[in-house]
């Protein structure tokens, strides 16, 4: 009985037991594909940010005052701020969850000096989320 359930060395050697070497991916495969990955997001993420302070007019969204486009730690140099931290994945290239701060805003608003609340919403996958284009309340911790 046990015999009739055995299997015949062409049935054996029909199937592939494993994935032959040239086409397993390589380590730098997956450092060039990784790499390129963030070049990608980089790209993103700067036009995620040009978008916010075209959109904000250059202006600190807390004291209403112009902020310049500078690489120097000028307190008003202009940043672009996400409402909702960068790692989650659906508002990470959204406009709607950015606002433009000054670098001295953006700081103290990282160190929980001030926490921002929002008028209005939008939804996204059934989240909830506070809509950068609306006007937002700066409380202070």
């Amino acid at each position: 009985m046990k015999l009739r359930r055995l299997r015949t060395l062409d049935q054996v050697h029909a199937r592939r037991h494993a994935t032959p070497k040239a086409q397993l991916e390589t380590r730098l495969d997956r450092a060039v594909a990784k790499q390129l990955q963030r070049r990608d997001d980089s790209r993103r993420l700067q036009t995620w940010a040009m978008h916010v302070k075209n959109r904000d007019r250059w202006m600190d969204r807390k004291t209403g005052v112009k902020v310049l486009r500078t690489i120097a730690l000028d307190p008003l140099r202009a940043e672009a701020h996400h409402i909702e931290p960068k790692g989650n994945q659906d508002t990470r290239y959204d406009s709607r969850n950015g606002l433009c701060l000054s670098f001295a805003t953006h700081t103290a608003v990282e160190a929980g000096v001030y926490r921002i609340e929002g008028t209005k919403f939008f939804r996204k996958n059934g989240a909830r989320y506070i809509d950068g284009r609306a006007p937002v309340i700066f409380v202070r911790t």
